[in-house]
């Protein structure tokens, strides 16, 4: 298995400059030409203490934002070096002001780990939730470079508890430290005879925390909202959208105002939203007009979403049809219970919601008006930021460990 990895990977380095050409997708020429510069020059602090935190996407950017911030308060002298996987993480934080350096990680070769350890020269490393790059982990492991994963979550249905995904799993004792978010995932590991595990619970939790003490007001959105319940569909995909477009034919006149925020806010996106609601006369957030009394807000923007949250009663979060549940935490930390799609099997922040009533699984129309209905005749409020608050504490555990 080992050995098709890196036939793979090679084949997509090889092949990767013909897609780019082949494909006019800009975010696979953003894959492509920033993996080059990253080999290039990294343009690396001259620190000797040099933390480096690896993180797939934007998501698992915010899992280690606290910690990252923690340790920089700790001791100023730490430098923080960040690679990102996709192009969406990167592209957002490049400028992300605590980091002395932020670029791609290089595809998984053995020469590239050498290459890319050499450069950053890293004291440390800090994985985030399911990061394992054989040849990159080898190559550490062998210099006996300290590595950690934070915020891991770990089922016993993943490939890498099978026959085939053994040549991984070998790599997980290795870690300096594991800090995983629950205790299925602590009992899992520990079955499999690891020690190197504890539970710290989920980063994310105090960084959402941390976001809602420090919001900042929205002018637009409070006018919008004007005194009235607002329901906030955040981050959605076409089906949630195509449910909330149901229920409004089912209820034209709902008595609460709706805020769109689509995961796609492409033009050709926003005007599918436009002509699918036009006779609601939908306002975009880019063109306001506090005048008008419309009851929908379409949010056309990125960075408006988080602060929103602190107007809304109830959120629609999207990705739960797909099995990529967009971030629920932000609007439970501003007390918003949230309604999503069934399947969140990967998210254990969703089930942990559920069982404190904060939570609801929706998979139509239906089902909307029902959870609408038990959030709308109840005060949920306090019963979220307890959720939250109670859930919080994981960055003092990693960084007391790992500084």
């Amino acid at each position: 298995m080992r050995h098709l990895y890196f036939i793979t990977i090679k084949l997509v380095e090889w092949l990767l400059p013909i897609f780019v050409l082949l494909i006019n997708k800009p975010k696979l020429k953003l894959f492509s030409e920033g993996r080059k510069q990253t080999l290039k020059n990294p343009n690396l602090p001259t620190h000797e203490k040099r933390y480096w935190f690896h993180c797939a996407s934007l998501g698992e950017f915010e899992q280690a934002r606290p910690v990252i911030e923690s340790l920089k308060h700790k001791d100023p002298t730490i430098s923080i070096v960040i690679t990102f996987f996709s192009p969406s993480g990167y592209e957002l934080r490049k400028g992300y002001p605590l980091a002395d350096a932020v670029f791609y990680l290089p595809l998984d070769t053995p020469a590239n780990a050498i290459k890319i350890i050499t450069k950053i020269k890293p004291t440390k490393v800090v994985f985030v939730k399911y990061e394992i790059w054989y040849f990159l982990l080898k190559a550490l492991f062998t210099k006996g470079i300290p590595v950690y994963l934070i915020s891991a979550n770990f089922r016993s249905n993943q490939r890498i508890f099978g026959f085939f995904g053994n040549w991984l799993f070998q790599l997980l004792p290795q870690y300096k430290h594991i800090f995983l978010q629950n205790q299925v995932a602590y009992d899992l590991l520990k079955r499999k005879g690891l020690k190197n595990i504890s539970i710290s619970g989920d980063n994310r939790f105090d960084r959402v925390i941390d976001n809602a003490q420090q919001v900042k007001k929205n002018e637009i959105i409070e006018k919008f909202k004007a005194h009235q319940p607002l329901l906030i569909l955040g981050s959605s995909w076409p089906k949630e959208e195509a449910i909330l477009f149901e229920y409004l034919e089912a209820y034209p006149k709902p008595a609460f105002k709706i805020i769109i925020a689509p995961h796609d806010i492409s033009v050709s996106h926003i005007d599918e939203i436009v002509k699918k609601i036009k006779t609601y006369q939908p306002q975009l957030y880019t063109n306001y007009d506090a005048n008008k009394t419309e009851n929908i807000l379409i949010l056309n923007t990125i960075g408006h979403l988080a602060s929103a949250y602190y107007y809304a009663n109830m959120a629609f979060i999207g990705g739960g049809f797909t099995g990529q549940l967009h971030n629920i935490l932000e609007p439970l930390s501003f007390g918003v219970p949230v309604v999503a799609g069934p399947n969140h099997s990967k998210f254990p922040e969703a089930d942990l919601a559920t069982t404190k009533g904060v939570f609801f699984n929706v998979s139509n129309a239906r089902e909307f008006e029902i959870a609408i209905q038990k959030i709308m005749s109840n005060d949920l409020k306090n019963k979220a930021i307890d959720f939250i608050n109670s859930s919080s504490g994981a960055t003092a555990l990693v960084v007391n460990t790992i500084i």
